[in-house]
């Protein structure tokens, strides 16, 4: 998208809501004032609540950044995991494995060759391109982010297209980013530990002017090393800068951009000496590499936003908000490895560098108040606007040859590099208009949407063009204070790009239904909330390959997803706060290609159980000293629809001590895997059986030192 387009489309949504809101002003003016009508809340606001200071956390009366009525965890109709900085500094969080692992319904679902995780939520694979947010804003995800600039990470469950158009609908994540703070504050950290990991992070932030009204943010970071395979030393970087501007009473306009870098050679995992049996890699090394360092993986990430938001009268403000994500990077993998034939390990290699992805996103609202009667309305009317596009550079493949399992030596010299003419492998744009109103009456609440899209990528052969209209429902009731019950409904929809059935027909898109029950409640004078939902979630119209015409797709595929999950969260006493999490799921295949194959099976690479838990204790006799730990469990998955292989689940214990010095000084220490325990994260087959399974992190030590000032 050229600068040009991109200004005009600034320009085109600013005077949108200019205008909308002259219409909704106009229209409300007759009205008289609702009686006791508190003030509304500002757009995207942000309550921090520190997890490890010593007032009442209050995680339920968070408003989510991805709440496009402003509503906080509480008020959401639906289940929403909010994951604080905090609580990632005491687990001391460096990928987003370590992130997701306490959002209820997440499970790892594949890695990417050291570059990137791949997840599944509530079953289902939450889309690399779709399925990912920053700062409410769709982002393109495919590199593993570093963390030195996220405020919190929102998981919002299920199906929501009504406030982000085309998504698979297990799920979304949400990565929010530090904001402009009114005080001044600066620290910087540094950190150290096994396997060559060394790290330092800086954060600057406060205000630029005696009034307070100009604030700004610049932070960074870098890492290098922390892998425990051999010949491996991952590196990232980053930095980040923004801007908050009041500039009028009513009036905010913040600005950031960010850079992010990764680095490092592709892991291709441990040979599975018998394919039957993955366990069988436990006498392999955990460290062992099959892969050559030519096959390398590097990239970098590019975010810039603007936003301006304006309050135009009381019950009444609007939003305008502009992001661009730029994300390059060169891809070079040693796959597939094995079978094992020998003593030795079948090896091959691809190459794709040169990816190229831009994706720019445009959003319009407006927000008001509303009094009929007794019931108090909250509306919300908006256009959004994305444009994606992606270049993909010259492909090849080739074969390594074997090497020793038990003693792999690298050494191959890398081949001459592919030649071709990069080409585009996407450019699709996506518009959509919603609207929401949310009916409040004494107790009980009813949220009703509906949003339309227009979905076309024109790369595609057919020419992928869907229009579809989502709407979505949820009742709550608020018995008491501190306590919601509620029921919802809700769609998504996802093009299915580039999916030809047999007849040189374009494929409709897939689609996503779910009923979700469920019960929010705070506890122990709202220092600890515990949220418990069930739903019924069915992807529906999935392709799957035609048996009968090579090439082509049939959309027979349907999986249903049925499960309970409960969190808990925030503060037992004023010393011991607690995070904790526990999901059962049942992922069926209800039909796939063939009538009656995999029918009754469980969804690939769908776990049935996750749970985990995270604890700190400060202890009372010893003022400045924390200990904590928790642990980890993902269950079993099967690696495709057929349940031939299944990768076993595991259990991992994390330990963890820190201490607060005076005078802004803080010393953490970080065991992780404390008991060194063997378990896979990820598995490749074929029909033989397991070719290779990636081994999660064996036991380490990491220390890092905080420095506030």
């Amino acid at each position: 998208m050229t600068p040009t387009k991109f200004l005009r489309t600034a320009v085109a949504h600013a005077a949108l809501l200019a205008l909308s809101s002259t219409v909704l002003a106009q229209a409300g003016a007759g009205a008289p004032p609702a009686q006791d009508e508190a003030p509304a809340p500002s757009l995207r606001q942000v309550d921090v609540v520190d997890s490890t200071a010593g007032a009442a956390a209050t995680p339920a009366r968070r408003t989510q950044s991805s709440s496009r009525l402003g509503l906080s965890v509480l008020e959401t109709p639906r289940s929403v995991s909010v994951i604080d900085g905090a609580l990632l500094e005491q687990q001391m969080a460096t990928t987003e494995r370590d992130v997701l692992r306490n959002a209820s319904g997440v499970s790892s679902r594949s890695e990417y060759y050291g570059s990137y995780s791949q997840f599944a939520i509530r079953g289902l694979w939450a889309n690399n391109t779709y399925n990912y947010l920053r700062d409410g804003a769709k982002f393109v995800h495919l590199l593993d982010p570093p963390l030195f600039n996220i405020e919190r990470v929102e998981v919002i469950k299920g199906p929501a297209a009504l406030e982000f158009g085309q998504v698979a609908p297990g799920g979304l994540v949400n990565y929010v980013s530090k904001r402009p703070q009114a005080d001044a504050l600066r620290t910087v950290k540094i950190g150290a530990g096994s396997h060559g990991w060394r790290s330092g992070e800086f954060d600057l932030t406060g205000p630029l002017n005696a009034e307070g009204t100009l604030r700004y943010r610049l932070d960074g970071g870098a890492s290098r090393g922390g892998s425990f395979v051999d010949g491996n030393t991952p590196r990232k970087q980053g930095l980040a800068g923004s801007l908050e501007w009041q500039l009028a009473p009513g009036t905010v306009w913040r600005a950031q951009a960010e850079y992010q870098g990764i680095d490092g050679t592709s892991t291709a995992g441990l040979a599975v000496p018998d394919p039957k049996n993955p366990r069988s890699a436990d006498a392999l090394p955990v460290g062992a590499f099959y892969g050559e360092p030519w096959l390398a993986t590097d990239g970098h990430l590019r975010f810039y936003s603007t936003e301006l938001q304006h309050r135009f009268a009381d019950g009444l403000e609007g939003r305008v908000h502009l992001s661009r994500n730029e994300t390059f990077r060169n891809v070079n993998l040693p796959s597939p490895l094995g079978p094992v034939t020998n003593g030795r390990v079948a090896r091959g290699y691809w190459l794709a560098p040169g990816q190229d992805y831009t994706s720019d996103t445009a959003l319009a609202e407006l927000r008001a108040q509303a009094q009929t009667g007794p019931v108090r309305h909250t509306l919300l009317a908006g256009l959004d606007w994305r444009a994606i596009q992606g270049v993909y550079g010259a492909r090849a493949t080739g074969n390594l040859g074997p090497i020793d399992l038990y003693n792999p030596v690298a050494g191959l010299v890398a081949p001459v590099p592919a030649a071709g003419v990069a080409r585009l492998s996407s450019d699709a744009r996506n518009t959509g208009v919603f609207v929401q109103d949310r009916l409040a009456w004494g107790d009980f609440g009813l949220l009703l949407g509906l949003r339309h899209d227009r979905f076309k990528d024109a790369y595609t052969a057919p020419v992928t063009d869907v229009s579809k209209t989502q709407p979505s429902a949820a009742l709550s009731w608020e018995p008491h204070p501190g306590s919601m019950l509620y029921a919802s409904h809700a769609r998504s929809f996802q093009a299915n790009t580039g999916t030809l059935l047999w007849g040189d027909r374009a494929a409709p898109p897939s689609e996503g239904k779910q009923l979700e029950v469920g019960w929010k409640q705070e506890w122990l004078g709202r220092r600890l909330m515990t949220t418990v939902s069930a739903f019924d979630l069915t992807l529906t119209n999935a392709p799957a390959t035609d048996p009968a015409h090579t090439g082509y797709s049939v959309l027979t595929a349907r999986q249903r997803i049925r499960g309970v999950e409960l969190e808990l969260q925030g503060r037992i006493t004023p010393a011991w706060t607690v995070t904790a999490q526990a999901s059962l799921h049942d992922p069926k295949v209800q039909a796939d290609t063939t009538a009656g194959a995999n029918v009754g099976h469980r969804v690939a690479l769908a776990t049935r159980r996750t749970a985990s838990l995270w604890t700190q204790y400060r202890l009372p006799q010893l003022p400045g000293l924390w200990v904590g730990g928790g642990l980890v469990h993902q269950g079993d998955k099967f690696t495709a629809n057929d349940n031939l292989w299944r990768l076993p689940g595991y259990t991992v214990v994390d330990l963890a001590v820190g201490y607060q010095f005076a005078g802004g000084v803080r010393l953490q220490a970080n065991l992780k895997n404390a008991a060194n325990r063997r378990y896979y994260i990820d598995g490749t087959t074929t029909a033989a059986g397991f070719g290779s399974v990636t081994p999660g992190q064996p036991r380490s030590l990491q220390v890092s030192l905080d420095y506030a000032f």
